[in-house]
């Protein structure tokens, strides 16, 4: 569309991005000297400019309603960032709202490939969708409509595949400084893990005793869980998940 054009060529698109976290933070630096963009603090989010074009909410999910109301009016369109909140949460905000979810974790300092991040894109009406999509695609290779059911879907399964991996490493980092190791080690297999999903799904990608349904090493992890009852539940919980996956294919 005409619209996507300009944008992308435009340096007069003026873009607020409201919040002081993990996301706004890569947000300024994946659409650096691609617009104009403003850091407004959510603290007083009434500094944003009345001719801003897009307003972007970054700020933690319970604090997106009253972010909203304080900049109402004033931006052409207002956005926000999360994964499970509904476009519904900024009505009254805009003439026009909309959700811009950037599917990635985010922790200051670590260095991004901004290109390769899916942004899920949803909008009251058409211009908005082109609009946000525009802006996404000044930086990603990989934008995305999606409605809010189904944002609330992809949430949860980050969740499981992001959040709780990150804690099952937690967990092993925590096994080997018992024995007096480094969870680095793990590195390698980790990286592993995750670049077969390039050309494998999970369940084809799925190794391991449970996988092999070999009971006599389950067991043997049982035990040396005897200790951490918490643990041994979450092994427990997680081994017939992936045994009964597999008795189904």
């Amino acid at each position: 569309t005409n619209m996507n054009k300009t944008l992308t060529s435009n340096k007069d698109l003026t873009v607020a991005i409201v919040g002081t976290g993990n996301v706004a933070t890569h947000l300024m630096k994946a659409l650096g000297g691609k617009c104009r963009l403003i850091r407004i603090l959510p603290r007083t989010p009434e500094d944003i400019p009345s001719s801003t074009d897009i307003a972007l909410i970054a700020v933690k999910d319970d604090a997106i309603n009253e972010v909203a109301d304080k900049i109402a009016g004033k931006a052409g369109i207002v956005a926000h960032t999360s994964g499970s909140v509904p476009m519904s949460a900024l009505a009254g905000a805009a003439g026009h709202t909309g959700v811009f979810y950037p599917l990635q974790t985010f922790s200051k300092g670590v260095e991004l490939n901004y290109s390769e991040i899916p942004v899920f894109i949803e909008g009251d009406c058409t211009h908005t969708v082109e609009s946000l999509s525009a802006l996404a695609g000044l930086f990603s290779d990989n934008v995305i409509e999606a409605d809010s059911s189904q944002r609330k879907q992809l949430h949860l399964a980050s969740v499981f595949a992001c959040n709780f991996s990150n804690r099952l490493a937690g967990i092993a980092d925590m096994i080997l400084r018992d024995a007096g190791m480094d969870y680095k080690v793990l590195l390698p297999l980790l990286r592993q893990t995750i670049s077969k999903l390039e050309t494998l799904s999970p369940d084809e990608a799925q190794t391991g005793p449970a996988a092999r349904e070999d009971m006599n090493v389950i067991n043997s992890h049982l035990d040396m869980l005897k200790e951490k009852p918490r643990l041994q539940r979450i092994y427990s919980d997680i081994t017939n998940e992936i045994i009964s996956t597999h008795n189904n294919h």
